[in-house]
């Protein structure tokens, strides 16, 4: 392949990619929209909702500080999650944004 075949090639593989990158993004679009993973093929385009983190120390903070003076909070350690759960805390949390990414699968 002499300079001015790999030149052209190197074109060519440009516009493919800018091509399938706008393809890409009109489905990430769609699936976003729909909110449900999509299988077509040999193409799967995950719909991810977003990670949720729990904030169980804070609510255990918020109970423990309300709590009448001389409450047994000996037998509690750092499992905030389950000192919750043993209360019926109800822990708020932060979700990160809902995303989309696509993937051949073969």
């Amino acid at each position: 392949m002499n300079a001015t075949e790999l030149a052209t090639k190197m074109l060519e593989w440009e516009t493919t990619q800018r091509v399938a990158d706008a393809l890409r993004a009109e489905i990430e679009a769609a699936v976003y929209a729909l909110g449900k993973t999509q299988t077509v093929g040999n193409v799967r385009a995950t719909f991810s909702a977003g990670r949720k983190t729990y904030d169980y120390r804070g609510a255990w903070m918020v109970f423990a500080n309300g709590a009448e003076p001389g409450a047994d909070f000996e037998k509690i350690t750092y499992d905030y999650r389950a000192a919750c759960a043993a209360n019926d805390l109800e822990a708020r949390f932060t979700q990160s944004e809902p995303s989309v990414s696509v993937k051949m699968l073969a």
